[in-house]
């Protein structure tokens, strides 16, 4: 085969495929759906978010509660926050959350795991096997 009818093979499959399929990531995290109780937050999807990331609900809940400042617990398949949370904030929290503690550095996949190794815990690529210390 001619290496310009492979490319014009390429450029019609290419022009088949839908459009919304063109542009969509593998892993994308859900946005978070509140309730407010009062002066009290509930991200009702909760468990949602933390299945999507790939990650226990304990690890990510205390480390998305240290960064919001706040207290909260898990109730049911909810997290009650203490304190009032718009949700463009509570959504920046959970992406930080995954550049640091779920998506690799070096190819950008989210296929990680986190080892821990003595007191030391690593981010663990499975895609390209890029490992990283993580506090």
């Amino acid at each position: 085969m001619d290496l310009k009818d492979y490319d014009k093979l390429l450029d019609e499959a290419y022009e088949k495929i839908p459009e919304d399929v063109k542009g969509t990531s593998r892993f994308e995290i859900p946005k978070v759906k509140l309730r407010y109780e009062g002066k009290n937050t509930y991200i009702t999807n909760f468990n949602r978010i933390y299945q999507a990331l790939n990650r226990s609900p304990k690890h990510f809940m205390s480390i998305f509660l240290k960064t919001a400042g706040t207290r909260g617990k898990l109730r049911g398949n909810q997290l009650f926050l203490m304190g009032e949370y718009k949700a463009n904030v509570l959504n920046k929290l959970i992406k930080k959350y995954a550049k640091q503690y779920v998506i690799c550095d070096v190819c950008n996949a989210p296929d990680t795991k986190i080892v821990k190794e003595g007191k030391k815990q690593f981010l663990q690529c499975t895609a390209c096997g890029a490992r990283e210390e993580i506090e």
